[in-house]
């Protein structure tokens, strides 16, 4: 299982909060990273 730093972590939940409001099937694409882990 992946470990991400909070750091990460901080900078992949900005791009779902406003003002950007990304989709996390978009976000999760992007990043590499499953839509539940996200979701998680």
């Amino acid at each position: 299982m992946a470990r991400y730093s909070e750091e990460r972590k901080a900078s992949v939940l900005k791009k779902l909060l406003p003002p950007n409001n990304r989709s996390v099937a978009d976000v999760a694409r992007e990043e590499g990273i499953s839509e539940p882990t996200l979701y998680n």
